[in-house]
């Protein structure tokens, strides 16, 4: 089971969705999984998922049901511990997960990191 999972919703974003997904498999905490929540797409993102070689990564279908339903269909199917949220026209620095991370575990009091 992955430490985290990454819920990335995609709703036509095959423009910057490529980009996206580099800065996220190259972040230096590498125990994730990539859920990739292709929310109606017509623009190609499912076939371009699915290309990929990652075993990261993984295709979450859905019919369109806006952001927030596309981030609650990637919550249904994650099955990391902690979970992360970046759209699909966004990007992370290298270290951003890491440091999330260690936030986390250095308190127990914390619940959210951001």
């Amino acid at each position: 089971m992955p430490r985290v999972s990454l819920i990335v919703p995609a709703y036509n974003t095959l423009g910057s969705l490529p980009e996206t997904v580099e800065s996220l498999l190259g972040q230096t905490f590498t125990d994730f999984e990539l859920l990739i929540v292709d929310d109606g797409s017509t623009d190609g993102t499912a076939e371009w998922v699915l290309a990929q070689s990652d075993s990261r990564i993984r295709l979450v279908r859905q019919l369109n049901r806006g952001l927030a339903g596309a981030r609650n269909g990637g919550i249904a199917t994650a099955r990391g511990e902690y979970l992360g949220f970046c759209d699909g026209d966004d990007l992370w620095e290298p270290t951003k997960l890491e440091t999330h991370i260690a936030h986390l575990e250095e308190s127990s009091t914390v619940g959210l990191t951001y």
